[in-house]
């Protein structure tokens, strides 16, 4: 996808539906300043060019019962094209997995896992993760609190 040149307009209807993703297309024109049609058209041209991926609700994890988040972190043994890709697939069926990044380094990725408890962990831990071929070290660590859960882009 090439990458439009983004007016203060965009970046006021951006910054807005991150901060209020329910906000309705009338209130956006109002706080853009702009008749609602135009403002749905450019909303819908941000989603079309890749901009806007989804609007979603940011749940509270603990109020559902899953007191457990986890990062885990995997070395491969191979790391050629087709293990990568292998390794993201079968991430990508993993439930409790919510996050995968790649990373350069000495670890190949990391996952941020999200439980109900330790003994769901440690389930999926032993019977999903450490069983694949590839993996050469699973390291973990637990979450005691996040301080900070923006879950935005800093646009200013």
């Amino acid at each position: 996808m090439s990458k439009k040149k983004l007016d203060k307009t965009d970046l006021k209807i951006l910054r807005i539906l991150q901060d209020e993703g329910r906000i309705s297309n009338l209130d956006l024109s109002k706080k853009i300043e702009m008749s609602a049609p135009p403002t749905l058209r450019r909303v819908r041209e941000l989603e079309k060019k890749g901009y806007i991926e989804n609007i979603t609700a940011n749940l509270d994890a603990e109020k559902l019962g899953f007191d457990l988040t986890a990062w885990i972190f995997i070395s491969l043994k191979n790391q050629n094209e087709e293990s990568l890709g292998s390794f993201e697939k079968m991430v990508w069926g993993w439930e409790p997995i919510r996050e995968c990044f790649m990373l350069n380094g000495e670890v190949d990725f990391i996952l941020k896992c999200v439980v109900k408890n330790i003994n769901e962990f440690n389930n999926f831990l032993t019977t999903q993760v450490t069983p694949n071929e590839n993996i050469l070290s699973v390291k973990t660590a637990f979450v005691i609190k996040n301080t900070k859960k923006l879950g935005t882009v800093p646009l200013d």
